[in-house]
This record gives structure tokens, C-alpha cells and sequence, in this order.
């Protein structure tokens, strides 16, 4: 029922974002990671035009585009700036605990 959706500048995002000192991971963990629990599970989406959106954060303009190429229903993040728009062209933007609270998720 949940198809996660990536594309190459979202992939080449998380592999930046692991990189983070605070994760402590060298490059062969974030490739096994990227290997092992990501790609197995997603759908890659070729993504030909981003858009600018959130100017206070241009990274997101990423996972916005990935969500409008993929046809996604939903755009699932943490991220203050995408949360903030709650909704764009269609794709509704929710916090992991809004997506997962949900009746046609949660199943109650």
C-alpha cells in the first residue's frame, strides 16, 4: 500500500545527511544503508524539473519534486519548511505521526 519514493538528487541528499559527523558513519556504512533499506523498498522516480519553493531551505525543494513527479499523495517529513506548507499541488504534507494517525493507515 506504501510505495517510498527517491530520486537521484534525494538519494544524493540522504548520503549527504548521513555523512553528518554526529552519525558517525563512514562511506561504506551509508552505502550499505542506502543498499540495504532503502532501495529494496523504493519506486526511483525521474524528477526533470525542481521547483523553488521554500527559499529558506532549497534542499527541500528536492522531496517536493520528487513528490510531484511521482504522483505521490503524500510527502511524509520532520522538516519544519515542508511541514510548514502542509500541502502543495495536490500532495499533502504530514509529520511520520500525522501519516501514521491517519484511519486508512492506522486501520481504526
Amino acid at each position: 500500500r506504501i510505495v517510498p519514493l527517491v530520486s537521484r538528487d534525494v538519494l544524493l541528499e540522504y548520503v549527504r545527511v548521513l555523512g553528518y559527523p554526529k552519525f558517525a558513519l563512514d562511506p561504506e556504512d551509508i552505502k550499505g544503508l542506502i543498499e540495504e533499506h532503502v532501495l529494496p523498498f523504493a519506486e526511483m522516480v525521474i524528477v526533470d524539473k525542481t521547483p523553488e519553493i521554500v527559499p529558506e531551505d532549497p534542499a527541500d525543494d528536492r522531496f517536493l519534486a520528487l513528490a510531484l513527479a511521482g504522483g505521490a499523495d503524500f510527502l511524509i517529513s520532520g522538516d519544519k519548511h515542508l511541514l510548514g506548507l502542509k500541502r502543495y499541488h495536490g500532495v499533502e504534507i504530514l509529520a511520520p505521526r500525522q501519516f501514521l494517525e491517519r484511519p486508512e493507515i492506522s486501520g481504526t
